[in-house]
Formats: structure tokens, C-alpha cells, sequence
């Protein structure tokens, strides 16, 4: 058998997009941005492309953006928006002008379109959703003020950092889920030094544009549990959920109260707990308050056995190292800057405030009176030196802990809060927790937005930038949630339990993006040439579980393997 001297093969990774470029066409994401981002004449890389190419990007394995060509060049430029065109017109500078782009447009209107086409296309329930926030931590100086053309973006500053970096500058990055899948419906960027308690109004007002209606329920954490925030959104119709706030005289007058009291407990949930292999559940128990809130709202009060356990735990260790604190600055005292009543009162203080202790502590400066023998006039002793006796003050504490205290402190073990505007006869105790409880799926969009994404470090210098980067990763947040809910959907349609995703083929019975990403990561196809003749197109075979995983999000092998070389 003759070959040509001229044959080679060709290979490039196809890797997951083609699942990702399958909800990118039933979102009409393209469409939606080149409509908002209109191309200049003779664009080599529309502004479009270059955004859904950073999507990619970022759902498969981030990338600054100066090495995204490099990145690109692994794919079939078809597969990644590219067209015919080479790889080699990517660069930070092009790809920066699309986010400069994309900042000065109307992204309001783009994130109402996008939302409204993943109901249609998708069907999302948005009978009930879910808000919070969470902070992306910048490293650099930064300007105060942003501004771009005239144009005011997020100021990059010092605020109440969550990622425990109060050092560094942050913004403040605030997302709306749905019930249904915790897939994103809103998002909103802040500036760094913004508190949570100021953002729920614009929050409930955009998310009533969406659905058409106030008849939705907004569940939120305690910072939605201002007077005006709950007004307003009693006032417009609409329903709420959140835990009270520790600062609640409410909270204060339960605590009193339950000191003399035994509660009418219902049980209201069992569900396997964290000690579940040991025969526990976690039981949740409930009862109404009385007396409403101070906003006329109805309070249920949730009393968690796991979190009881946690609680006393919880207390127990920080008692544990107060003490061992506490006996290291004791043996201290008298040397060196632990003299003086001050110095001890503001060390003794600061441990306290350290394990937020001293609640369950009784503690009290004292002074010893210790005789010392000292020589009378200076100079070197001799046989004729008189000695006289001298009384100091050593300054000392004493700390001991207040079984009153504790055991006033443990009968609140377990318990918490909720507060809603939906009365009893609508909404019944236990399914007010039931909707509450969904609050950490949310939680979780936040730790992918960081870990799986790496939207820290952040690569880019202007604020602007990274303003509209945050849009950018709205997309993504809204694909992964996607591409997660219609599996998991199907498995259920299907009464799948679990899928081999894990190494080893061991058994997941709740996917995530993440997990698809991984199973098709290396999916190549192979083209033999000769010369410029294309002689014969080779694909990687599939597995029966990627082949399963393809059908249950409804996209045939076909489409998979569909695309052309360039």
C-alpha cells in the first residue's frame, strides 16, 4: 500500500462545547448580545463572539485574557464562535474592548431579555426565589471613583469583606435564584462598601419586572428584615421569607420568656441528619408567636436538633479556649505591658470579644499587695546599707464561669426565627421552613462563582471591566444552572438514581456542570490530511455513560459530533 509523504493528521479537543453551545442557542444568547453589542464594519471579532467566547472559556477552564489564544487554540474555531477566523486574532486588547462594550451598554434590558427567554425556553418556576449576596475580593490599589465616557461603574473599595480579607477592596456581587433548579434570574453589582440591608427593594422591584406579578415569594437572610424593605414589599403585594435578626428585641423577649416556660413544640420535619449512619435524624420542631413583629408580621419560631447539637458544641469549644487564653495572659500579668489595670482590663477584654464569650463568664481585676526589701539610697550595697520594706501593687484578674449564664444561654440551643407576611391559613409552619430551607442552594451558586469559576483572583485593572465582567459571569452562573437542572430532571423523568461521574465509575446521584465538563473533557476529533485534501474525519468514540448523559439533555450524538474542522 502506497501513503503520500504529505499526510499528517490534524486534531483539535471538542471537548463539552458542544453541550455548552446547545444551551447557548436555545437561550438565543447571540442573538440577545449582537442586537446589544452591534459590531463595527469589517469587525474582525464581533463583540458578541468575543463575550460567549469568554463564557466558554470560564465554564471549561478560566483563563486571563491574554492567554485565551493560546487557550483557543486547543478547539476547533468553529466550536468557539470563531468562524474561519484564526485563533491568532485573540488577544487581551480586542477581548477588553468587547467587556468596554459591553459595559456602556444597556445590560439591564440584556439580563431582562436572557431571563425571559430561559422561562420560555426552559420553563423555570419563579413562584418562589431566593436572594443573597456575596463579595469578589479585588488585589490592587484601584481608583476610588469609577467612571468610563462619562459613565459611573462600581467603586472598588473596603467594606464587610465575607471572603474574611477586610484588607483588600471588594464589590459586592447580589444574586437571585429560582426554586426550581436555583437557576440565576437576577444579578446586581455594588459598590464594595455597600451593606446587604439597602439592596432588597431594587432587588424585589426587578425581579416583579420580570415575572409580571408581585405573587412571588422572596426568601431572603436577616437583612432583608428592615421596616422599609418589608413595607415596601408588603405594600406592592408581594410575600416574603427571612430569619429574624439576633438584634430583634423580639429575640430578646423569646429568650426571657422560654427561661420559665416549656414550649408546645410541633414537630414539623425529620430528615436524615449528619449522624445518619448512627440511626439520628434531624428533627425540626415549631410553634407560632404569639405577639407579631413589630411590622404586624407573623414570627415562627424553629427549634433544629442539629443545630442544637451544633450550638452546644459550638459553645463549649469557645469556653474551652477562653479558659486556655485566659490562664496564658494570667501567668503574664505583672511583666512587662499586663501592669497596669488598663493593659489587663483591654487583654482580658479582648479574648472575650475574640470567642464572644463573655457572656457565660464572670471576671473581675483584682490587686495583690506584695512586701518587697529594697535598698535605702542607690549605689552598691555594702556592710552599712540600709534596707527598707516597700509595698507594691501587682495587678492580676480573676475569671470563672457563670453556670446561670450558661444554662440561660442553652435553653435558646437550636433555636431560630423565621418572619413572613403570609398568614397561617395560607402558608402552614411547615412549609414555611420547607421554602426557607432552600436558602443555601443559593450559597451554592456563590462558592461555584468562586471556586469552580475563580472569579478571584480578578485579571483585569479598570473597574469598568470588571463590572462587566461580573455580567459575564451571570451567563455562566445561568448555563451551569441549566445544564445541572435538565440533567437532573431527566434522571428523575427517567427514575435514575445516580450516574458513574465520579472516578472509578462510583456512583453521583446529584451531577453538577462540573461533573459533565470533566466526563467530556477530552473528546477530541481527528482529521487525516494530504496536503490540503481532506482524506478522513476521526472522532474519538463515545462511552455508553457520555452517550446517556447526551440523551437525557435531549442532545442527539449527531449534534455532538456534528461540527466540521476548519
Amino acid at each position: 500500500m502506497n501513503f503520500s509523504e504529505n499526510l499528517h493528521l490534524e486534531s483539535k479537543v471538542t471537548g463539552p462545547l458542544p453541550i455548552i453551545n446547545h444551551f447557548i442557542n436555545h437561550l438565543g444568547l447571540y442573538q440577545i448580545l449582537s442586537e446589544h453589542l452591534p459590531p463595527k464594519p469589517k469587525q474582525t471579532l464581533p463583540y458578541a463572539d468575543a463575550i460567549l467566547l469568554f463564557v466558554r472559556n470560564i465554564l471549561i477552564e478560566r483563563h486571563p485574557l491574554y492567554q485565551l489564544s493560546e487557550w483557543a487554540s486547543r478547539y476547533d474555531p468553529k466550536l468557539i464562535g470563531l468562524g474561519a477566523n484564526s485563533t491568532s486574532i485573540l488577544n487581551d486588547d480586542r477581548v477588553g474592548r468587547s467587556l468596554d462594550t459591553l459595559f456602556k451598554a444597556d445590560r439591564s434590558t440584556m439580563l431582562t431579555e436572557i431571563v425571559l427567554q430561559t422561562i420560555s425556553a426552559f420553563n423555570v418556576n419563579l413562584s418562589q426565589v431566593h436572594n443573597d449576596s456575596t463579595t469578589v475580593t479585588v488585589f490592587g490599589k484601584y481608583k476610588k471613583a469609577g467612571m468610563y465616557k462619562g459613565k459611573p461603574s462600581v467603586v472598588l473599595i473596603q467594606g464587610h469583606n465575607k471572603d474574611h480579607r477586610p484588607d483588600l477592596k471588594q464589590l459586592l456581587f447580589c444574586l437571585t435564584v429560582s426554586r426550581d433548579g436555583a437557576v440565576p434570574i437576577h444579578y446586581k453589582a455594588y459598590d464594595g462598601n455597600t451593606t446587604d440591608d439597602t439592596t432588597h427593594i431594587q432587588t424585589w422591584e426587578s425581579i416583579r419586572k420580570i415575572t409580571g406579578h408581585s405573587d412571588f415569594i422572596y426568601v431572603a437572610d436577616s437583612k432583608l428584615c428592615t421596616r422599609k424593605q418589608m413595607t415596601h414589599i408588603t405594600k406592592e403585594g408581594g410575600k416574603l421569607i427571612c430569619v429574624l435578626p439576633k438584634t430583634r428585641k423580639e429575640i430578646k423577649l423569646f429568650k426571657d420568656w422560654i427561661q420559665s416556660h416549656n414550649p408546645a413544640w410541633e414537630e414539623l420535619l425529620r430528615k436524615p441528619g449528619y449522624s445518619e449512619s448512627k440511626g439520628k435524624f434531624n428533627v425540626y420542631w415549631g410553634i407560632e408567636s404569639p405577639i407579631a413583629s413589630s411590622e404586624k408580621d407573623r414570627i415562627i419560631w424553629i427549634l433544629s436538633s442539629e443545630k442544637k447539637e451544633q450550638d452546644e458544641h459550638t459553645r463549649q469549644r469557645r469556653m474551652r479556649k477562653t479558659i486556655a487564653e485566659l490562664a496564658r495572659l494570667k501567668d503574664k500579668t505583672g511583666k512587662r505591658r499586663l501592669k497596669t489595670e488598663e493593659q489587663i482590663r483591654k487583654a482580658v477584654t479582648a479574648i472575650f470579644k475574640n470567642y464572644k464569650s463573655e457572656g457565660w463568664f464572670d471576671w473581675d481585676l483584682i490587686v495583690n499587695e506584695v512586701e518587697l526589701i529594697k535598698q535605702k539610697g542607690r549605689g552598691r550595697p555594702g556592710k552599712n546599707t540600709e534596707y527598707i520594706r516597700v509595698i507594691k501593687q501587682i495587678w492580676t484578674f480573676e475569671a470563672s464561669p457563670n453556670d446561670t449564664k450558661i444554662q440561660s444561654d442553652a435553653a435558646y440551643d437550636g433555636i431560630f426565627p423565621l418572619i413572613t407576611n403570609i398568614s397561617s391559613k395560607d402558608l402552614p409552619m411547615k412549609s414555611v421552613l420547607l421554602k426557607y430551607k432552600y436558602q443555601p442552594f443559593i450559597e451554592k451558586r456563590h462558592e461555584q462563582l468562586k471556586s469552580v469559576f475563580e472569579a478571584m483572583p480578578v485579571f483585569l485593572k479598570l473597574p469598568h471591566r470588571i463590572e462587566a465582567l461580573m455580567f459575564v459571569y451571570f451567563i455562566v452562573l445561568l448555563i451551569n444552572a441549566l445544564i445541572e437542572r435538565e440533567l437532573r430532571l431527566a434522571m428523575k423523568r427517567n427514575e435514575i438514581q445516580s450516574l458513574p461521574l465520579y472516578p472509578e465509575k462510583r456512583k453521583c446521584k446529584y451531577p453538577t456542570t462540573e461533573r459533565i465538563i470533566s466526563l467530556y473533557a477530552n473528546q477530541s476529533k481527528h482529521v487525516l490530511m494530504d496536503k490540503d485534501r481532506m482524506v478522513k474525519v476521526f472522532n474519538d468514540p463515545l462511552s455508553a455513560i457520555q452517550e446517556l448523559v447526551l440523551s437525557l439533555l435531549v442532545i442527539p450524538v449527531d449534534y455532538y459530533l456534528k461540527y466540521k474542522m476548519s
